[in-house]
């Protein structure tokens, strides 16, 4: 599924972001801040994917392709933060769809 050094990456940047929280706030974020700080992501890509589409006017200053990842990493650091072992979750769902809609791999 997702590289392990891929996987790595993604768990150094958030160390060296909570290691910027305690000296900028004495604490790191609660699971409930990084779910806040990704709904606002979800929300700007929104916007983005709609300006894309000719239905909205581009007010941010985010690419498309850079915030669809940056939401991709925010879902990693969830799942990880809540003990969830994202690449066998990935694999159990993905194996679910393909017996369901009868895709062979």
């Amino acid at each position: 599924m997702l590289p392990d050094d891929l996987l790595k990456r993604c768990r150094a940047i958030r160390k060296a972001y909570r290691e910027l929280e305690i000296k900028h706030h004495e604490k790191e974020w609660s699971i409930e801040e990084d779910l806040l700080a990704l709904t606002n992501d979800i929300g700007n890509m929104n916007r983005l994917i709609m300006t894309k589409q000719g239905r909205y006017y581009d007010e941010t200053p985010y690419q498309l392709e850079q915030k669809l990842a940056e939401n991709i990493w925010w879902l990693i650091e969830l799942a990880d933060r809540l003990d969830i072992d994202i690449q066998k979750e990935m694999e159990t769902f993905l194996a679910q769809k393909e017996e369901l809609l009868g895709i062979k791999k």
